[in-house]
């Protein structure tokens, strides 16, 4: 049998209640202890996103597994590159912006694409369209990825009443058709894929301590916690679960600046800081899997914590382990 005591000294622990809160301290161990190593140790690899490269004079849309510092646009992260693929191939066909992966250089005397003879590109290949209109299109894109799609269905459906109002059947039973397909392409994005500037969310776990649940925080992708709460009555002096989750939700809370919105007038004023590629694969691996256990909560852009669903949420876990 195996026997270790030539080569140890003592042994640490760590209680864990949940595979989630395992994984988590595995790989801050192996960061500690391996850091030349620990992504292999772990077998993790970068998540599959979709990145908005502003850099270019022609921004596309495409997807990647190389997330960097580079003031670019990032989405995600999906279960995997080809679900990227998919979605990107059927959100692009409601805009106009290029596919092509060369760097453009505007010339009349360019041939041009199938796309853009499809008229489902602007075609700056060969001067179809000025800097500002592509701009424009652009815009229109990364606004239908911040708000999943809502910017483009609330212009279509006024459209389509405006159409139907000037007695425009035709061409409001038209609008109506494209409003349906912007929904089949919506049900192609996972629930979990947002701005990574704008992915915001709590994990509910099982505590390690007997009615204790353990909450990890989520801010613009990078993975904090876990802070216990303790759901037991017998206590002298009772503090509300309200109270008790801002005091160990604040403990999680950003500092002041690191990732602020920078503004909303399009997307040369998003944030940029683009968070640790781990925290997201393992946020994604986790989500994704087929075994997956605890609740996540998803938050608005503006961080604001549903206390109330979260007690209910509590009460729920507390009472599966019972």
């Amino acid at each position: 049998m195996l026997s270790l005591r030539g080569v140890t000294r003592r042994i640490s622990y760590q209680r864990v209640g949940s595979s989630f809160e395992a994984r988590w301290l595995l790989y801050q161990l192996n960061k500690h202890y391996y850091p030349q190593a620990y992504r292999q140790r772990l077998r993790l690899r970068p998540p599959a996103l979709l990145k908005v490269n502003l850099r270019n004079r022609f921004p596309r849309c495409y997807p990647t597994r190389r997330p960097s510092k580079d003031g670019s646009l990032y989405y995600g992260p999906f279960p995997s590159r080809v679900a990227a693929e998919h979605f990107a191939a059927e959100f692009l066909d409601l805009f106009k912006i290029r596919r092509c992966v060369e760097d453009l250089n505007p010339d009349p005397s360019h041939p041009g694409c199938i796309y853009s003879q499809m008229q489902m590109c602007l075609a700056p290949c060969f001067q179809g369209c000025t800097d500002g209109e592509y701009q424009d299109e652009l815009h229109r894109v990364t606004s239908f990825l911040d708000s999943e799609g809502q910017t483009l269905v609330r212009i279509l459906q006024a459209e389509r009443e405006q159409a139907s109002d000037q007695l425009e059947f035709e061409q409001a039973a038209k609008t109506h058709r494209r409003i349906e397909k912007v929904h089949e392409v919506l049900r192609l994005k996972p629930g979990l894929v947002r701005n990574l500037s704008d992915l915001h969310a709590l994990i509910l776990q099982r505590g390690a301590e007997p009615k204790s649940v353990a909450f990890f925080r989520i801010v613009a992708g990078e993975l904090r916690g876990p802070v216990s709460l303790l759901l037991d009555e017998k206590v002298a002096s009772p503090v509300p679960l309200d109270q008790q989750l801002r005091d160990l939700l604040d403990k999680l809370a950003p500092t002041t600046g690191a990732y602020e919105t920078m503004g909303t007038n399009g997307p040369a004023s998003r944030p940029r800081k683009v968070p640790p590629w781990e925290h997201l694969a393992l946020l994604a691996r986790w989500y994704y899997s087929s075994f997956r256990e605890g609740e996540l909560v998803m938050l608005p852009p503006s961080r604001s914590i549903p206390h109330a669903r979260l007690i209910r949420l509590c009460r729920k876990i507390i009472g599966d382990r019972e």
